[in-house]
């Protein structure tokens, strides 16, 4: 085993002889994250430390080229396998404004080469550079991360002498410009809005609503329900017919909504997230904010789609099949990588918690794959189990700003039924899992002061190019449970 790492790292040496190096501050990232500083969000400075006055300073050496921003931070280079290596000098930068006291400090460096984590390197602050290599022979996508670790306001992420290795400078070069343009076109994209159909199954029409011009507003049987395309396909709005809606209808319509960093996670209504991620949830506003296309393959169905993120290389889409007391919904991840990975789907319905009396569940299967897991902060939810389900009762008190709840079990049937302080009810039923879901669980609902999710999970499967997973769940307004309509 050594005498083959040897070997390898023999080879990588000779390869690496004819390489070029590239600066990363001679060449545009693809996609950047915004992070915090006491300034307001910033992108990461090139050459500059976080207020731009000095020189990036790691352990008491100075570094004149360089990258530094705060944590989350994050920048993507889509490099389409024209680079050999990436190295830097990491560390924390050690500038300190006139009012930020002294206090233990460290980063979380993540490098990620088409998706998948290849380093990973606690730095504290005050300690010396690391050197770090990596091979990016054959890799499409680089991702430089910075988590969090101790002391929030000096987590200032800095990258040293940051530069590529490459035998096609040129070639690299193309490949970082074409696709800064490429992102740059889907940021801009606006989508034609086709006129509402006219329908038998329901009334649906297009409608202004909170700073968008081009919602869509159903009138079912039974139920109605509002649907944003232009803010991430969300869906914002459902009730029985003349009832009240429980979903959380927060939105930022501003333009700030398609750069990442600028929107607070707190938007309400029906999205997903992906999984595995590298982070605690991922973020990319392209799928969570920007907008969506809308169409009407048949008498019924809507079929609301994203464009390809920059940072997941994936498509959301959103299918609803309207029924006469609500609709069922397909969520679908679609993996447009040119490589074989791991996806799975996070499906996230967020309501008000002002407006919510309880939360009622199936009972937990005989013999579920995971205990069922419940905790809190403060005294936002009580449960009460019988042997009819599980209730969750909003205590309605305040709360100190930190409280929270989570709850996680393998109820069965996957259902969650959800009602109103004035009367109103709403329940989801998701697909029922035929396999683990990766520790995760098919009912989990989590409660803090602003919002309450309810979620769920698919399995996470390997997709091949072009391929997609799915998770549906079936939505409609009254409280009976058993089989759906």
């Amino acid at each position: 085993m050594m005498r083959r790492a040897i070997r390898f790292l023999f080879f990588f040496a000779v390869l690496l002889c004819g390489a070029a190096e590239v600066g990363l501050d001679t060449v545009p990232w693809t996609d950047a994250a915004y992070s915090w500083t006491p300034d307001g969000p910033r992108l990461p400075r090139i050459n500059r430390n976080l207020s731009g006055k000095g020189a990036i300073r790691i352990g008491g050496t100075d570094f004149p080229n360089g990258i530094c921003g705060h944590t989350g931070f994050s920048i993507v280079y889509r490099l389409d396998g024209t680079a050999d290596s990436f190295s830097a000098e990491i560390g924390v930068d050690e500038e300190r404004l006139g009012n930020e006291r002294m206090e233990p400090t460290d980063v979380h460096f993540v490098i990620l080469a088409d998706h998948r984590v290849v380093l990973k390197r606690a730095q504290a602050l005050g300690a010396k550079a690391e050197h770090v290599e990596v091979d990016l022979r054959g890799v499409g996508q680089l991702e430089l991360r910075g988590e969090y670790g101790r002391g929030f306001r000096l987590q200032r992420v800095a990258w040293g002498n940051p530069v590529f290795r490459t035998r096609t400078p040129d070639a690299l070069r193309s490949a970082l410009e074409r696709n800064r343009k490429k992102h740059e076109k889907i940021l801009a994209f606006v989508p034609q809005y086709p006129d509402a159909p006219e329908w038998k199954t329901c009334r649906i029409r297009k409608v202004a609503w909170n700073g968008f011009a081009n919602a869509y507003r159903i009138e079912g049987k039974e139920f109605e329900a509002l649907l944003v395309p232009e803010y991430g396909g969300r869906i914002l709005e459902f009730r029985k017919k003349d009832g009240e809606n429980l979903l959380k209808t927060t939105v930022y319509p501003g333009a700030a909504r398609l750069l990442r960093g600028r929107t607070p996670d707190r938007s309400g209504g029906h999205f997903m997230r992906c999984h595995p991620s590298p982070a605690f949830y991922p973020n990319d506003p392209i799928l969570k904010h920007a907008p969506y296309t809308i169409s009407f393959p048949a008498d019924g169905e809507i079929v609301m789609r994203s464009s390809e993120s920059t940072l997941f290389r994936i498509v959301y889409e959103y299918r609803l099949r309207i029924r006469e007391d609500g609709f069922e919904l397909e969520n679908r991840i679609i993996n447009r990588a040119p490589l074989r990975r791991p996806l799975g789907i996070w499906s996230i319905t967020r309501l008000e918690p002002p407006r919510l009396k309880q939360i009622l569940l199936p009972p937990e299967r005989n013999t579920p794959p995971g205990k069922l897991r419940f905790e809190q902060r403060g005294s936002l939810l009580e449960l009460r189990k019988s042997p009819e389900g599980i209730a969750l009762f909003f205590s309605g008190e305040a709360q100190k700003r930190n409280a929270m709840a989570q709850f996680q079990a393998w109820n069965d049937p996957p259902e969650i039924r959800t009602e109103g302080r004035n009367g109103g009810w709403m329940t989801i039923r998701y697909e029922r899992p035929k396999e683990e879901l990766n520790g995760e669980y098919p009912i989990h609902i989590f409660v803090n002061s602003e919002l309450t999710e309810e979620e769920s999970h698919s399995p996470v499967r390997l997709l091949n190019p072009g391929e997609s997973i799915t998770l549906t769940e079936r939505w409609s307004v009254g409280r009976a449970t058993g089989e759906n309509r």
